[in-house]
């Protein structure tokens, strides 16, 4: 960002926050890896994100594996009006699991953190994985009827919601 001359950066390590006009930004953990160049194996942070107003609470999953930290963070942040949880790039399962949910683990994920509502995201864009790319969004609607969440869906390209 600094090389494009953006310089009103503000970095967040795992469970700092900022607010800015009433609204908090949480930087949280998430079960992943990072690499931008051949030798810089997990030198920058990964991270979820929860976004906190006086009307709503959104958490952010970004790429992650499943891990207990989303009870912890449902316990600390939640509960969530709405969580974006990845479906998607979890095949072959041995190879993925660390850093991909698949689409059961990602409802698992939005009820661990106290979410009323989910919306699945990274998924069928990019063939980056083994799994039939219609494949993620219909194994987390089976999911999500057999759970508590109050609504849960994956958009089509270019679909929008009201929030």
């Amino acid at each position: 960002m600094r090389r494009q001359a953006i310089t009103r950066v503000l970095e967040l390590d795992w469970k700092q926050s900022v607010t800015l006009k009433g609204v908090t930004v949480h930087c949280l953990p998430a079960q992943h890896w990072s690499k931008r160049s051949l030798r810089d194996d997990n030198k920058a942070l990964w991270a979820s994100w929860a976004v906190i107003g006086t009307d709503r609470r959104f958490y952010f999953a970004g790429d992650t594996g499943y891990f207990q930290g989303f009870k912890s963070i449902g316990n600390y942040l939640g509960p969530f009006d709405l969580a974006a949880v990845q479906i998607g790039a979890y095949s072959p399962r041995e190879m993925m699991k660390d850093s991909h949910v698949n689409p059961e683990e990602a409802v698992t994920a939005a009820m661990d953190l106290r979410a009323k509502k989910a919306v699945a995201i990274h998924f069928g864009t990019f063939d980056l994985s083994d799994e039939p790319l219609a494949e993620p969004p219909q194994r987390f609607a089976d999911a999500a009827d057999q759970s508590f969440l109050r609504e849960a869906w994956a958009p089509n390209v270019g679909e929008s919601r009201e929030f």
